[in-house]
């Protein structure tokens, strides 16, 4: 494995253990209790999942950020302002999403990896998909045991205007960061969201545990691991 001075790191499946399939109805259920007075159940799913759809595969204008584009869809799905929305979906993340935290655990070795890297002296970054805002997804950080603190780029809605498993995500992250794709090695646990981190020069390591999603055109890590195994490969062990 060459040498690497920026990791790029997943949340979902290769630091935070969670089965999405579980959470999502209990995170749709609780979220949905802040908008039950005004939207039903089922128009507000419609709009949920929407809104996240077409800021991760839809058509963008220049510019829009995930925010913008979530509210777009969401809203004109749902009927209610993007204001209205985003304040009842302020409130929920403050009050209620911490709870289900119960639903998740930090990957074995997760936490100790983390800090061994830095400790090393490497740049490490979130690389999760930018679907939630910035202050749920420190919380996710949390739940796996890991000081938000450690990054220095927290990707989130109001804060990038791209997603994977589009190739400009990982340019945006990059540029971001300051640093060259090639100095970057993409650790995740998806084949579809983030083995594409090789299209745009950046080298891609496969956490095996909970592996998703099916690689597409013919792509293959450049090499698969336990998050262990990958501490001593780089030497951070």
């Amino acid at each position: 494995m060459r040498h690497f001075k920026v990791l790029l790191l997943d949340l979902d499946g290769t630091l935070l253990d969670i089965d999405v399939s579980v959470f999502l109805g209990p995170l749709v259920a609780r979220m949905h209790g802040f908008f039950s007075d005004v939207v039903g159940r089922e128009l507000f799913r419609e709009g949920l999942f929407g809104g996240t759809e077409a800021i991760m595969f839809g058509s963008r204008p220049d510019g829009e950020t995930n925010e913008e584009g979530f509210f777009r869809v969401f809203s004109g799905i749902t009927g209610l302002s993007p204001n209205m929305a985003r304040g009842r979906f302020d409130d929920f993340y403050a009050r209620a999403f911490p709870s289900l935290g119960s639903f998740a655990r930090p990957v074995k070795g997760a936490p100790e990896f983390v800090s061994s890297a830095v400790k090393k002296g490497f740049l490490i970054a979130l690389a999760t998909n930018p679907i939630f805002p910035v202050s749920a997804t420190e919380e996710r950080v949390r739940w796996a045991g890991i000081d938000p603190g450690f990054f220095p780029f927290i990707p989130g809605l109001e804060n990038m205007s791209s997603c994977k498993p589009g190739t400009r995500y990982f340019q945006d992250i990059a540029a971001r960061l300051g640093v060259e794709p090639g100095q970057c090695l993409m650790v995740g646990n998806d084949l579809e969201q983030d083995l594409p981190a090789a299209d745009v020069g950046m080298g891609t390591f496969l956490v095996e545990g909970r592996v998703v999603g099916r690689a597409s055109n013919g792509r293959r890590p450049g090499a698969r691991g336990s998050l262990e195994e990958l501490a001593e490969r780089l030497g951070i062990t």
